[in-house]
């Protein structure tokens, strides 16, 4: 038999995941999908950066020339990553 304390309102309760009286959740699995799903509500409504909306545009431009330099630039980014990814990788197998 487990009794759980309620963290809000200190009423005892016996093996229930909600407390009685005020209906807070007080069994540790409850209580982590309370955490997440206010976490998951959060982040949804937590405002874009203005870089995100700036690539999001150019990503779904209906200029030709606006997505051909997005695309362009993104793969000059992804081309520069795998260089210094793999200079990254030859510093450290040539140091062990």
């Amino acid at each position: 038999m487990i009794e759980r304390k309620c963290l809000k309102c200190g009423t005892w309760n016996e093996e229930e995941k909600f407390c009685k009286s005020c209906g807070a959740a007080i069994a540790p699995d409850a209580i982590i999908k309370e955490e997440e799903e206010a976490k998951q509500i959060e982040k949804a409504s937590k405002p874009k950066d203005k870089l995100d909306i700036l690539f999001e545009r150019a990503k779904g431009s209906k200029y030709l020339f606006v997505r051909v330099m997005f695309y362009s630039a993104y793969s000059v980014g992804i081309v520069v990553s795998a260089i210094g990814s793999f200079l990254a990788y030859l510093i450290v197998w040539t140091a062990a």
